[in-house]
């Protein structure tokens, strides 16, 4: 098995950093393998109107 990635903290620094600018709701995961993963943060569902809510509960 290989040694597993060391990071500085500069360079996590600078990934969240970009990620940040890319998108701020950006969710950043850094693993002990030495894996930065960033993940597009949950799109959040428009608010639903009486008569949306209306057509949805029709079967």
């Amino acid at each position: 098995m290989g040694r597993a990635a060391t990071f500085t903290e500069a360079q996590v620094r600078r990934a969240v950093k970009a990620a940040r600018e890319v998108d701020p709701m950006a969710i950043i995961e850094v693993t002990r393998s030495g894996t930065i993963r960033i993940l597009q943060a949950e799109p959040k569902r428009p608010a639903q109107n009486e008569v949306d809510g209306w057509f949805d509960g029709q079967d």
